[in-house]
């Protein structure tokens, strides 16, 4: 009777398609460029959300007074531009973890919920406009606020984009929206 020595243990094998990828390693370059960018506008609206969205200056008995805020200023009707901000960034969550962790099942297309989102988000920064108690000439929207608008404006246009090339069916009467870019 003959006895074999087992061989040591090696280093463990990796586990076959560890985190939804061949081989177990990310390649940033395997994440469409409008994708990217659609996850860039979400974390600018969070960056900038910190930025004064409203502010006023006036010169009261020889002296400057001035102050600001943002969108994290829950008074003067900013709730509705926190809200703005708060779908925005919602919204490029939802495509980060389609992209990043594709085993999340969400309710719906995630380049729907993406689209809709920053649809969303634009709309509620338009109503943010004109919905607060003190819009005049002493008190008027600021950098950060324009900036957000436009955000998320670029947001759900590269976001439908993004949609139309992946031939998402989105719902509604955004069925019927024509073809943006390529």
């Amino acid at each position: 009777m003959t006895y074999e020595v087992p061989p040591p243990p090696g280093p463990p094998a990796p586990p076959p398609n560890a985190g939804g990828r061949p081989g177990g390693s990310f390649d940033p370059n395997s994440v469409n460029r409008l994708d990217w960018a659609i996850l860039g506008v979400g974390a600018l609206l969070f960056i900038f959300s910190f930025f004064a969205y409203e502010g006023f200056s006036e010169k009261f008995m020889g002296q400057s007074v001035s102050g600001s805020w943002n969108a994290w200023n829950f008074d003067h009707g900013f709730f509705i531009a926190w809200l703005a901000m708060a779908i925005g960034v919602a919204s490029a969550v939802v495509l980060a973890l389609s992209l990043f962790v594709p085993t999340v099942s969400l309710p719906t297309a995630p380049r729907v919920l993406t689209f809709v989102g920053f649809v969303a988000s634009f709309v509620l920064y338009v109503i943010a406009i004109f919905a607060h108690d003190d819009f005049g000439d002493v008190i008027s929207h600021k950098f950060g606020f324009w900036i957000s608008l436009i955000l998320a404006a670029v947001g759900a246009v590269v976001a439908l984009m993004r949609a139309q090339q992946t031939n998402t069916a989105l719902p509604g009467p955004f069925a019927s929206l024509p073809r943006i870019g390529s």
